[in-house]
């Protein structure tokens, strides 16, 4: 696995060779691929989760909510929901334990105990999640395979499902597979906390500005391998700052010169969602053999004896 920046609006991401993770809004036709769709397919990220997953899980469902910032009933409310996530096998049991527990408190306020404050704050982050058709869905079990030796085209489809949706099965999907990711518009995906993604060299993305990246991760970022693609003028220096070459000399005016460079693209080829089918069945793409042509025997012609 390895990581990639690609930085610029002109971003020709080279696909490697082993498996990985293709998050986009529609499916490349990729030979030997496999398709996840989330109006589709499901997945249960809760199905054998250990402590640090959970925790992990925890922050990345509080960074859909922003607004929160850092306060104290925020903090809670990630303890409390990492704890859920280790008792209970699926989100939609964790928001009826707690409306059970609120039901039976509404109808005996004397023997039952209300909710707590952070208990509130969990089920509002569950229910508001499970709101979405497509989230309850694909979050109901598990019904497809992430194994990370594979290749697996993540159809995540902006326009049809909505920033919220789109944002929060990326996320999802980042936070439950294990192996190496390509992400090619990082910038609308990326989160503080993928920092841990570039310490595991899992990341092949591409970005419009080096300003899309949280400034934690940018730092570490530049210390990566970065290919600039026809990036802005500002970008550029600071990529030939980082890779030391002096303002005002030859080598300098080049590197700024090719960073900025538009080339063209070449043209991608996807899969019509009609073919995306079953939510067990994989998609696997294999270029089709030739037809043999049948050849009629004839007589042999002065030429043909010329060559025997």
């Amino acid at each position: 696995m390895t990581n990639q920046i690609y930085i610029g609006i002109n971003r020709d991401i080279k696909l490697p060779d082993g498996g990985y993770l293709l998050i986009e809004d529609e499916a490349r036709d990729i030979p030997r691929s496999r398709v996840f769709d989330p109006s589709i397919h499901s997945l249960n990220p809760l199905k054998d989760i250990d402590y640090k997953r959970a925790r992990d899980l925890a922050e990345v469902i509080y960074t859909l909510y922003p607004q929160g910032g850092d306060t104290l009933t925020v903090r809670g409310g990630k303890r409390a929901l990492a704890r859920y996530f280790l008792l209970y096998a699926s989100f939609e049991k964790i928001e009826n334990r707690l409306h059970a527990k609120q039901r039976a408190y509404e109808l005996d306020r004397k023997t039952n105990e209300p909710l707590s404050p952070t208990e509130f704050e969990v089920l509002g982050v569950v229910s508001d999640i499970l709101l979405s058709p497509v989230l309850k869905k694909m979050l109901a079990t598990s019904n497809f395979s992430f194994n990370p030796r594979s290749k697996i085209v993540a159809r995540v489809n902006r326009a049809e499902l909505g920033t919220f949706d789109a944002l929060a099965v990326a996320l999802l999907l980042i936070n439950h597979f294990q192996g190496q990711f390509v992400i090619p518009d990082f910038g609308f995906y990326v989160r503080e906390t993928h920092v841990s993604l570039l310490h595991q060299n899992r990341l092949i993305v591409g970005i419009n500005f080096l300003s899309d990246l949280p400034p934690k991760l940018r730092q570490f970022a530049l210390l990566n391998k970065t290919v600039p693609s026809g990036t802005s003028f500002s970008d550029a220096e600071q990529l030939a700052e980082v890779a030391r070459i002096p303002r005002g000399t030859m080598g300098y005016n080049e590197f700024i010169d090719q960073a900025m460079a538009i080339r063209p693209v070449p043209p991608i080829a996807y899969i019509d969602r009609a073919d995306i089918h079953a939510p067990t069945h994989a998609i696997t793409r294999t270029q089709p053999k030739r037809p043999r042509v049948a050849t009629e025997p004839h007589e042999p012609t002065p030429s043909d004896l010329t060559d025997l």
